[in-house]
């Protein structure tokens, strides 16, 4: 693609999910992105409306646009994180599932005829990549995959033709790992291009050096939507062959808390783990600041769902907190085990236990591994760097 002409450009975010305020915890790396974005361009973000939001606002200089796909109580898909089990589990969703399809594509081509983006960038391959494919004019389509598109598409054949004939009408790809550009690769016939990106998004790292400091508090750490692909149960199954001195911080919602609750007591785990929900986005810090170790115990699904990255490793590496994670989806591009953290085989239960036990006991190893995260993250994750990248990508002067 040519590189854009010397004023402003506009670029349209097309999108099934976005934070709904400046300090919410549903996808805070988008307005990250977008506010880095902002740093070049105009940037508009196209959103899924849900009960008690404005239809158009701007948070943080970012222009939103939302649309409705049914009345307020029944918009019911969108910011919960499990979008595909709802439909998927529910025919009545199915249904509400094309509707949202259908007025998101009308949407979107009426929001293309207003503003007259330069670039449309659309988040995840399904929805956001069909819906956007089938709405975008003749606007260049630059489109960003995160991994639970990915990793649904693998083992389902229609996917797989849907995400073909939005390849076709790509003109650009991003993944936030290599892990997730093979298995495009593989089940979709796409080969590796010289213009795609390989980006984690990871915007806004800043924020967590605050964060950073002498740790000597035995807490351990988790971050992240409660569902089965994070692993938290086998995380918990590992705390329970520790030494009672330790305690875990669970950070997040999710449609697995009631019964990573019970798991907890069935463990007599009940002094040792608290389990936070989710909170708004200024209050991440704090947990970072009182954790010595973060775990990621991310595990493949049944129906192929892995952990595209991991961000939250970038977190707890630029707060200085040491880590642990499993050897599933894009971690081991994160964590290069002995080095800036350690890794385990994704559902080992004693591993990960093992693996805990000697960061509790090894001071200098997880001071070691704590320093050279923590400058890795610096180097490569600043925020001007990331600009660049992101810049270059776009074809923006």
């Amino acid at each position: 693609m040519s590189k854009l002409v010397a004023r402003q450009p506009i670029i349209l975010l097309n999108t099934h999910v976005y934070p709904r305020h400046s300090s919410d915890h549903v996808a805070p790396f988008m307005h990250d992105f977008a506010k880095l974005c902002s740093r070049f361009a105009r940037v508009v973000v196209h959103c899924p409306h849900a009960p008690g939001l404005a239809m158009s606002e701007v948070i943080d200089g970012i222009e939103i646009r939302r649309f409705r796909y049914a009345k307020e109580s029944k918009q019911t898909l969108a910011y919960r994180g499990d979008m595909h089990k709802q439909v998927l589990g529910s025919p009545f969703k199915f249904m509400l599932f094309l509707k949202f399809l259908r007025n998101w594509r009308k949407a979107t081509r009426r929001l293309i005829d207003e503003i007259n983006p330069d670039i449309v960038h659309a988040h995840w391959l399904i929805p956001g990549g069909y819906v956007t494919a089938k709405a975008k004019r003749n606007v260049p389509l630059m489109l960003s995959m995160h991994g639970t598109d990915v990793f649904l598409i693998r083992k389902r054949k229609f996917a797989q033709k849907i995400a073909r004939k939005v390849f076709n009408k790509t003109s650009k790809c991003h993944f936030v790992s290599t892990a997730l550009q093979d298995i495009i690769k593989e089940s979709c016939k796409r080969n590796s291009d010289s213009s795609d990106l390989i980006l984690p998004m990871v915007f806004g790292l800043e924020k967590f050096k605050s964060a950073g400091g002498e740790k000597s508090n035995n807490r351990i750490l988790f971050v992240g939507r409660l569902l089965p692909v994070k692993g938290v149960d086998i995380l918990l199954k590992a705390l329970a062959m520790l030494d009672e001195d330790w305690t875990l911080d669970i950070v997040g919602d999710g449609p697995e808390m009631n019964t990573l609750e019970k798991l907890s007591q069935e463990l007599h785990l009940n002094d040792r783990v608290t389990f936070h929900g989710a909170v708004q986005r200024d209050e991440i810090t704090k947990f970072y600041s009182s954790a010595d170790i973060l775990v990621l115990p991310s595990q493949t699904t049944p129906t192929g769902e892995q952990e595209g990255l991991g961000v939250v490793l970038l977190e707890a590496m630029m707060s200085k907190v040491a880590v642990i994670g499993t050897n599933c989806g894009g971690i081991p591009e994160v964590i290069d085990n002995e080095k800036n953290g350690l890794l385990v085989e994704q559902g080992e239960v004693e591993s990960l236990s093992s693996a805990i036990s000697r960061l509790i006991g090894d001071s200098k190893l997880r001071a070691e591994l704590i320093a050279n995260a923590h400058n890795e993250v610096i180097a490569n994750f600043s925020e001007d760097a990331l600009t660049e990248q992101i810049r270059n990508w776009y074809g923006v002067d």
